[in-house]
């Protein structure tokens, strides 16, 4: 498993066209799973709701852990992306620049990535900074050590951006 830190070192040479078909590949992946995660985040609510009305959280931290499961999937596919971007700006200053201009939200969900390795550790630090009443899972917004996340339209759009902004500097 590359870490997060370390995860452009030793990375093995790949053209710029494989490097293309990997952003294209992990955009893709990211983009289907959206409306799963939408569906996830629904049981999440539900079993919430159940948990406010008996008492019980078994059911919430087990909806919550596949949630986290999910995320982590849709975040490791902005890694992909991220490791190959990072491969095109050293040979490409258009590259460059893009990778210059979405460097925080590549962060941003580098950093949810890094966190999500050990989902179980992040359910119960969900449910930690929560407490009784589920405040994250009302607004829809988690909390990763420090970093609140969600995926989201806002998320899914950012990285809609991202891809378009790689293809345009890669015609220049």
């Amino acid at each position: 498993m590359r870490d997060i830190q370390s995860r452009h070192n030793g990375l093995p040479p790949r053209t710029p066209d494989m490097l293309y078909n990997i952003v294209r590949k992990f955009y893709r992946g990211a983009v289907s799973h959206y409306d799963l995660i939408q569906e996830k985040k629904a049981v999440v609510r539900a079993t919430w709701e159940h948990q406010k009305a008996t008492g019980e959280d078994a059911e919430l931290r087990q909806a919550l852990h596949t949630l986290f499961l999910e995320f982590h999937f849709y975040v490791t596919c902005w890694l992909q992306i991220e490791m190959a971007l990072f491969r095109l700006a050293r040979q490409d200053e258009e590259q460059s620049r893009v990778l210059e201009r979405f460097r925080p939200d590549l962060e941003k969900h580098l950093g949810v990535r890094e966190q999500l390795d050990q989902t179980e550790a992040c359910v119960e630090a969900q449910l930690r900074q929560d407490g009784p009443n589920g405040a994250s899972v009302e607004r829809d917004m988690y909390w990763f050590e420090g970093i609140t996340f969600t995926v989201d339209e806002q998320s899914l759009q950012t990285l809609h951006a991202l891809y378009e902004a790689i293809q345009q500097a890669r015609t220049k």
